[in-house]
């Protein structure tokens, strides 16, 4: 009988383990590949439109690779186990294998019943890692070293499948073809966003690699210089049409022809460019890491997707959401313009830089007094790069629930005038406050009414008044997270999330320091416009030389 392979979030043919096993354990025989349309999946709150397209350009990029290799991919449209039993009934297949995936509560409930389904059916089923996170894990300790292995490992070639018996009915099989949103039931996507496949994917790697990727230290804090200094690559990630072990030691390899480099340089020139190489690829590097790091906590802890990690810190916000305030930050009209020019921003691109994903939720969770779960379905849903386990770790650490974390509380006026000075961003994304003077554009409620009238904005009219009083919102935050975490219960249960979720020093010290405290304290820092950063980039532009269709 043939091997089947049931593809996820892992939609390419390089460094695939999955599908290098199938082939190996078929022993000549035929191997074929399912992707599911499942109801329940597209059904999901953190689903949008836009994931559905990025997943559509992967597939079609995905099945002409997987003919080359004498693999089919059929796709079906229904409930996982209902149609991996079809496709046994069909074709016989005693094997399945695929990637285990740390995903969302519901994709999670749909493993567990695909394993009974396994056991009770005698299919033999094989799930391998496809990225650092470590499936069982007795302790934090050690974690790095089992990662760095994971990464320097050679990559999963996978051969080509000779179909020797099978390849007939595999053949006769129905495939639903790639299914659009519309087909699927779901709104149009509206988004001007990167495209998917795993050619796009590698198109994006190389161009960061060789020129971008220079400006990444420093670079990718301002919303002004981030969306060609950041990597662009975690939609990739997320998708799978890029592993993760391919970014590394793509990357690792920059990094050793840089050091070379450095060695010979002549020029000051040459010598400062270099020493800018290696600053960004080490940052570049670090976040790897820290990439599975955050996904762990969700494979150790499953139920952080629902329920606060510090359980002190239940009953705080749960009750308190004000749909008033939650509708005003969903769409762009709180008041204060880089909060607002951010959301707009990602509504229409899909993409925002981390400091700015950090700003909107510090916002949300402190100014606002939002509750992070509801925050974060709605940023879930914008984000096309969205990963279940970073995200909602984050939205945990970034609204101060973990017991573990310092809180990052941001104000959106110092951040709009220390990552925006000149209002380019603000002015992009909120068109009413274009003719407002500088002098007050990052705090347009300071207007006075002439200057109001003479700006064509009125303030309460044309564009909102704050929606509340940050400095008075924060302390009142402040104060109540401050009584929620000093009991001696909170400590005790903060010391248990330090155990179970904690960073751990390894060999090379990759993870000794808190990486959002690094990147909003250290050298990462992003520099203000003029500062000379734009001088040095590729002229022209950026649309001509970027490998997608971008918007920043």
């Amino acid at each position: 009988p043939p091997v089947c392979v049931w593809l996820k979030r892992d939609l390419r043919v390089a460094d695939h383990p999955a599908l290098a096993a199938a082939v190996e354990r078929a022993r000549g025989g035929a191997v074929f590949a399912v992707f599911l349309y499942e109801p329940e999946v597209l059904a999901q709150p953190e689903w949008d439109a836009s994931h559905t397209g990025f997943q559509a350009e992967c597939l079609r990029d995905l099945a002409p690779a997987l003919a080359r290799l004498g693999i089919r991919l059929v796709t079906r449209r229904g409930e996982a186990v209902a149609m991996l039993e079809e496709l046994r009934r069909e074709t016989g297949f005693r094997l399945l294998v695929a990637h285990e995936e740390t995903g969302t509560g519901v994709t999670y409930a749909r493993d567990r019943r695909v394993r009974r389904w396994a056991r009770e059916t005698g299919v033999e089923l094989v799930e391998l890692p496809q990225t650092g996170v470590v499936r069982r894990l007795a302790s934090r300790n050690g974690w790095n070293r089992l990662w760095e292995a994971r990464m320097e490992s050679p990559q999963a070639a996978v051969p080509r499948a000779t179909g020797r018996g099978g390849l007939a009915v595999i053949e006769r099989l129905d495939s639903s073809g790639v299914l659009t949103a519309a087909e699927l039931g779901l709104p149009a996507e509206a988004r001007d966003r990167q495209r998917g496949g795993e050619a796009e994917a590698h198109r994006v790697l190389d161009d960061f690699l060789a020129r971008r990727g220079r400006f990444y230290s420093g670079g990718i804090s301002s919303p002004l210089s981030a969306a060609t200094s950041c990597s662009r690559l975690s939609p990739h990630l997320a998708f799978g049409s890029l592993s993760m072990r391919q970014v590394w030691q793509a990357s690792e390899r920059r990094r050793q022809e840089v050091v070379a480099a450095s060695g010979i340089a002549a020029s000051p020139r040459e010598r400062a460019e270099l020493r800018a190489w290696q600053r960004s690829l080490k940052a570049v590097q670090s976040r790897l890491h820290w990439h599975c790091h955050f996904m762990q906590k969700l494979e150790d802890e499953p139920a952080i997707e629902f329920h606060n990690m510090l359980r002190a810190a239940d009953g705080l916000r749960e009750e308190s959401v004000d749909a008033g305030r939650l509708v005003a930050w969903q769409t762009g009209q709180t008041g204060y313009p880089l909060v607002d020019a951010c959301m707009r921003s990602l509504l229409a691109t899909g993409w925002l830089t981390f400091r700015m994903r950090a700003l909107l939720v510090s916002f949300a969770s402190y100014s606002l007094w939002l509750h992070w779960r509801p925050t974060g379905l709605h940023l879930a849903r914008q984000f096309l790069d969205f990963e279940p386990g970073i995200h909602w770790s984050q939205m945990q650490m970034q609204s101060g629930t973990t017991g573990i974390n310092t809180l990052r509380i941001y104000n959106p006026t110092k951040q709009a005038i220390d990552q925006d000075p000149r209002g380019i961003f603000i002015r992009r994304w909120l068109p009413e406050l274009a003719g407002v003077p500088e002098v007050y554009l990052h705090m347009p409620w300071t207007m006075p009414l002439d200057a109001q009238q003479a700006a064509g904005c009125r303030i309460g009219r044309d564009y909102p008044a704050p929606i509340v009083d940050h400095a008075a919102a924060v302390r009142e935050a402040k104060a109540r997270l401050a009584a929620a975490r000093g009991s001696s219960q909170a400590r005790a249960e903060a010391r248990d999330v330090a155990r179970r979720h904690g960073s751990r020093r390894d060999r090379r010290g990759a993870m000794q320091q808190d990486p959002v405290r690094r990147s909003l304290a250290g050298p990462e820092q992003g520099r203000a416009a003029g500062s000379g950063l734009a001088d040095s980039r590729p002229a022209g532009d950026p649309q001509r030389w970027l490998p997608f269709t971008d918007h920043d």
